[in-house]
């Protein structure tokens, strides 16, 4: 499985990486458009990611912003609902109305900081990214 992190904390970045390190490669961005960009890229590269972990509190395009336009480019790329990327949103704050964006953009699952292994593991099998 691909994955791209997407954090502006560097300690945030590197916890999910090693969470995610049995599971497959991931690349990390340190905010939206830089996630925009590793998107595009990876399609470009017919090597698209099979997970988005997307903080949602980041400098230059936030989260929310960001699973917006993922979610716009995947419609003009053609990608049927069954076949885009899953996106968790990650916070550090409790937020309906950050919540109620992120499911509006149609995220996958939302998390808050702290993740745990055990809870994010969960999470990929609730959205089919692992078997039971």
């Amino acid at each position: 499985m691909r994955i791209l992190i997407a954090d502006d904390e560097l300690i945030n970045r590197q916890i999910l990486q090693g969470m995610l390190k049995d599971y497959g490669d991931s690349d990390v961005v340190v905010n939206g458009r830089e996630a925009i960009d590793a998107f595009t890229m990876a399609h470009e590269q017919k090597s698209p990611y099979s997970l988005i972990c997307l903080d949602i509190m980041m400098p230059v395009m936030d989260g929310c912003e960001t699973l917006l336009l993922i979610r716009e480019l995947e419609k003009e790329m053609k990608i049927k609902k069954a076949d885009r990327v899953k996106v968790i949103m990650i916070t550090a704050v409790d937020r309906p109305k950050e919540i109620l964006k992120s499911y509006t953009g149609e995220c996958s699952a939302y998390m808050i900081k702290p993740i745990n292994k055990k809870a994010l593991i969960k999470q990929l099998k609730d959205i089919g990214l692992l078997e039971e």
